[in-house]
């Protein structure tokens, strides 16, 4: 028989569940919460803040699934939201549609603060099944990567990031 030391170090994950937390209203996220895969699961207006720097260390990450599409915006947004020298996204996502058959990288702007996840805003996206990674790189940046899903069939994801 294997030690949980050697099963450790062999990346065997047998036994081990995900930590899932399904969100149905506005919520700040804590380290606590880092490694947490949440599942958005409403029809309302939902925020989730994501941590300060003074509440968050280098390397706090979270997974954030469409588990129903939203019409009044799931909005992920950073915890310091000043425009210029609070916490933004860098990197992007990959939007397609799922009625015309296209994709596009979307990329955040520089001072892009929030995401905006919403079935059926123009220009954005947040079908089920669309899914967004956070993942905190320095003192003031979030890397993000994904793939959102949208049924605007001439979506360019231009309402995707921003920093209202």
């Amino acid at each position: 028989m294997r030690s949980d030391i050697l099963n450790q170090n062999s990346l065997s994950s047998a036994g081990t569940l995900a930590k899932v937390r399904e969100v149905t209203a506005t919520e700040t996220l804590t380290q606590a919460d880092s490694g947490m895969i949440l599942a958005l699961n409403s029809a309302s207006a939902v925020v989730v803040t994501l941590p300060t720097d003074a509440n968050c260390e280098v390397g706090c990450n979270y997974l954030f699934i469409v588990q129903t599409t939203n019409d009044s915006a799931y909005t992920i947004k950073t915890g310091d939201d000043a425009d210029s020298g609070g916490d933004d996204f860098v990197g992007g996502v990959q939007l397609s549609s799922t009625t015309a058959g296209f994709g596009h990288a979307v990329v955040a702007a520089a001072n892009d603060y929030e995401i905006v996840l919403d079935g059926n805003l123009a220009d954005t996206g947040g079908e089920k099944g669309s899914w967004v990674s956070v993942l905190k790189i320095s003192s003031n940046e979030w890397m993000i990567r994904g793939n959102v899903y949208s049924d605007d069939a001439d979506s360019d994801g231009t309402a995707l990031f921003t920093n209202s």
